[in-house]
């Protein structure tokens, strides 16, 4: 497997900092004084996780979602997506550089873990699927291998066989509105072999980027007509937006 590859090639060699290119301490491909520089988040919406900036106080809704609040029951991303998140996400999607990959899954383990110190963690962790066309033209789902390392370190276990993607989208992005965003996905996500979701109560679908929540927003209306559960949405990194 290609992951596993990539993965004994970084355990062979010496590793470099994927932000400053030196020596990285411990046993993760980021140093000690990067982690601790990288870009972080203030007080978020406690419903879509978007940065509140300081426009309202600790666990309150921003304006979109107190006129309309999302399908999922939490958001929350570990990183804005600015620089250099924004460009070591694209490197680990795009170049297949799974030691960024790895690192950042790193911190997401570490800041899932913190969050449920003391509540019940997801019982399952769901990466959002790609379609089969982009996952063979990219060669991995960078959600399934970010539930790898989250699994590695939370104990929470992963499923990839509960959801799908059955037509090949634009990329959301290129919409210009909402309303395109919401048709461009419609029907585009099932759920399958529901037997996986009996007893279920409370799980978490993870994504790399939460732009503007179009697409956690089709998967979880979907699981929502299966299950009555908590979903709670994680991610690397969240986009901002005016309030």
């Amino acid at each position: 497997m290609l992951y596993q590859l990539m993965q004994s090639i970084r355990c062979a060699l010496p590793r470099s900092c994927i932000v400053c290119g030196q020596v990285a301490d411990g046993d993760h491909s980021i140093c000690n004084t990067c982690e601790y520089e990288l870009p972080k988040l203030s007080d978020c919406c406690s419903h879509c996780g978007i940065e509140l900036k300081g426009r309202l106080s600790n666990n309150a809704c921003c304006t979109s979602c107190q006129l309309s609040q999302p399908s999922f029951d939490s958001c929350t991303a570990v990183f804005p997506y600015v620089s250099p998140i924004d460009r070591l996400v694209a490197d680990f999607k795009f170049s297949a550089r799974f030691d960024i990959g790895y690192s950042l899954s790193r911190v997401l383990a570490n800041t899932f873990n913190t969050h449920y110190l003391g509540m019940a963690m997801p019982e399952l962790l769901l990466p959002v699927p790609l379609h089969e066309s982009r996952l063979g033209s990219r060669g991995f789902n960078q959600a399934s291998e970010m539930c790898k390392v989250l699994s590695k370190y939370s104990g929470v276990v992963t499923t990839n066989c509960v959801l799908s993607k059955i037509r090949n989208t634009q990329p959301q992005t290129s919409m210009s509105s909402a309303a395109a965003r919401k048709e461009n996905l419609r029907k585009a996500f099932i759920v399958n072999k529901t037997d996986s979701l009996i007893g279920v109560t409370h799980l978490a679908l993870i994504d790399d980027v939460v732009t503007t929540m179009a697409t956690t927003e089709a998967i979880s209306k979907i699981l929502r007509e299966q299950l009555n559960c908590r979903i709670d949405v994680w991610c690397l990194a969240r986009t901002s937006r005016t309030l």
